[in-house]
């Protein structure tokens, strides 16, 4: 798969089928509009396009406002492993904001990605004042010769799948229910860096990692957990939270790696939440708190497999 960057790099698409979007958590309902377009592209013999962005669009307007369900590198991988041909992956910036539609669609859609078929979520909007919309699209199709097919919601459970909504699910602790609407677990990856080693002293080494303060992280807990170390995986029990036991003061996500024991330090490592087992609790002392985490890997071992070859 091609990855463009920049609007100025954008060359050598002779035809292709786009569907646009911020596509934040890639899921179900956005698999839907991925899909059609390599379909598309496909029965037609032309590239498919997935045109996103690289920062979310209210965060462009009010920073920080909206946490990433998923990483930029792993929408990618996601994108590749649907079969797109090429992601044009840029920043929402000034002129996302002030570009008037005619002028996105004649320079962008046309001119540099000549755009034959176009497939959009039917609350799809874009340029100045969110003045382009599914229904401008179809104002101007026959003028620039191409066709737009608008996608309805995809339904599950009676539930409409957004990003909004598993995002709600991220951060309530529902992490249990987000694989029938996402397509896969929830995950977040980071570098494992040292802590404090209290665990290591109780006989629960974790592995701490540095994640990204721009994804949306759990609702604090103690979550079930698969976690992927160089390509190998384990099941664990990974804590989301501030250890109050030993008066933590900063949010921490780290995970006792069940049958492991090796040095990981420096790596980078993803975590899988699978089920949330029960909130953080402050405990009298460390001798409590280590037979609850004898509880809780008990509980993994119970439910879980140990180890996935």
């Amino acid at each position: 798969m091609e990855i463009i960057k920049s609007l100025d790099k954008i060359k050598d698409i002779t035809h292709s089928a786009i569907t646009i979007g911020n596509f934040d958590g890639v899921h179900k309902g956005h698999q839907v509009l991925i899909n059609k377009t390599v379909k598309a592209a496909e029965e037609n013999g032309i590239k498919s396009v997935v045109f996103t962005f690289e920062n979310h669009p209210v965060n462009f307007f009010k920073p920080g406002t909206v946490k990433n369900i998923i990483s930029n590198e792993d929408k990618l991988e996601v994108f590749e492993s649907m079969g797109v041909d090429v992601a044009v992956i840029v920043p929402f910036d000034q002129y996302m904001t002030t570009v008037d539609p005619t002028t996105f669609v004649e320079d962008i859609l046309v001119d540099k990605l000549h755009a034959k078929f176009i497939i959009i979520g039917h609350d799809f909007s874009f340029a100045k004042e969110k003045m382009g919309n599914s229904k401008f699209l179809q104002s101007v199709q026959n003028k620039y010769k191409f066709d737009v097919e608008i996608v309805e919601p995809v339904m599950i459970r009676d539930k409409r799948i957004s990003s909004t909504f598993i995002r709600g699910l991220v951060s309530s602790g529902r992490v249990d229910e987000i694989k029938e609407y996402l397509g896969r677990n929830y995950k977040m990856s980071g570098e494992v860096i040292h802590s404090k080693k209290l665990g290591r002293t109780i006989g629960f080494p974790t592995a701490n990692i540095r994640f990204d303060k721009a994804m949306l992280s759990p609702k604090i807990g103690i979550y079930a957990s698969k976690v992927n170390i160089e390509d190998e995986l384990y099941f664990g029990a990974t804590n989301v939270g501030f250890n109050p036991t030993v008066n933590g003061q900063s949010l921490s996500i780290e995970s006792n790696i069940i049958n492991f024991d090796k040095e990981i330090y420096g790596k980078i490592i993803e975590v899988e939440f699978l089920e949330k087992i029960r909130d953080e609790i402050k405990f009298d002392d460390l001798d409590g708190l280590k037979k609850q985490l004898t509880k809780d890997v008990d509980y993994v071992k119970r439910n879980y497999v140990c180890k996935i070859k």
